[in-house]
């Protein structure tokens, strides 16, 4: 796999930093269930939010509805504002004192079509063990450009990193463009992690993977939103290539999603790196019969040394 390495000032403290690879895999090809509308569902259920047309908040929220244990549900926000990168949140419904309710998010992408429009997509899935339901909390981050893949085959992946301030939070967009009279140009985040370089007193690293999940040769623009933090926890130290999960009790409002990342410390010279791999949101019913939003978070260690940090969380709100 070839690749290519170029640099440029995207802003007075951040750094951008392109490696792109030349992937030859084919695009995603694995079943993806029907696609519901998003906007349409907020809006009968008067669910818009302030954000709904950009800026930072809620911009919806809906029901989805019961859903099996197993199930999916794929949704598309229609007419998304090219500077709006996207959070989804849940507030489960249906647990009994017994069994939770859980929903994660399970894959999402951002599709150009034919005209110009832009949409997110994503599929929701019921993680726990009893059919049950749960208001979807789509939540938007202002974000602007910062880089461009170029032309990317269908399957190919670029990964990109830049220097970010310590104590801040990111998240990505895609602004896909290329599409065709016959296909949509569709882009992925695959993968985002927080590395710790080296060197001491450096900016920490976030790296984003995008990947052409789609079936004709197009480019995104990659865009990055940032956010205070709300709270933040330790990580415990670990090893190499390990995973660790916590859960964060009492995630209110109900009404908001969060927005999680990491910082790696401790570990100079060698880079600390972590990666958010799995939110859970799950309802749980106290003994006293109260109910209780929680969500699980997992990390990995990516680096090649045993070592913490500090997860960090923001609320994205109404």
């Amino acid at each position: 796999m070839g690749g290519r390495i170029r640099a440029a000032v995207v802003a007075a403290t951040v750094l951008g930093l392109l490696v792109a690879a030349a992937g030859m895999a084919q695009a995603d090809s694995a079943s993806q269930p029907a696609l519901r509308d998003a906007r349409a569902a907020a809006t009968a259920s008067d669910g818009l939010g302030t954000a709904a047309k950009g800026g930072i908040g809620i911009a919806a929220t809906w029901f989805t509805g019961t859903v099996a244990v197993g199930g999916t549900q794929g949704w598309t926000w229609n007419n998304a504002p090219a500077d709006a990168a996207y959070v989804v949140g849940y507030n489960p419904a249906g647990a009994t004192t017994s069994t939770m309710c859980q929903f994660e998010t399970i894959s999402s992408q951002y599709v150009q079509l034919w005209g110009g429009q832009r949409q997110f997509q994503f599929t929701l899935k019921n993680v726990g063990s009893i059919a049950c339901g749960a208001t979807v909390q789509l939540a938007a981050v202002s974000s602007s450009a910062y880089a461009s893949t170029g032309g990317v085959s269908p399957g190919g992946t670029q990964t990109h990193l830049w220097n970010i301030p310590w104590h801040t939070n990111w998240v990505v967009g895609l602004n896909p463009s290329g599409a065709t009279s016959s296909a949509a140009c569709q882009f992925r985040v695959t993968r985002t992690w927080f590395v710790q370089p080296g060197a001491a007193g450096a900016l920490r690293q976030f790296w984003v993977e995008v990947k052409n999940v789609g079936s004709i040769a197009c480019q995104t623009d990659i865009r990055l939103g940032s956010t205070a933090v709300s709270y933040s926890f330790n990580i415990a130290s670990m090893a190499s290539g390990a995973t660790w999960s916590t859960t964060w009790t009492n995630a209110n409002p109900v009404t908001s999603a969060y927005l999680v990342g990491a910082s790696p410390q401790g570990s100079y010279p060698i880079t600390c790196q972590f990666e958010v791999t799995r939110m859970i949101y799950r309802q749980r019913i106290n003994t006293n019969g109260t109910s209780e939003r929680q969500i699980t978070i997992s990390f990995k260690n990516l680096g090649g040394t045993t070592c913490g940090g500090l997860a960090e969380l923001q609320t994205l709100a109404a």
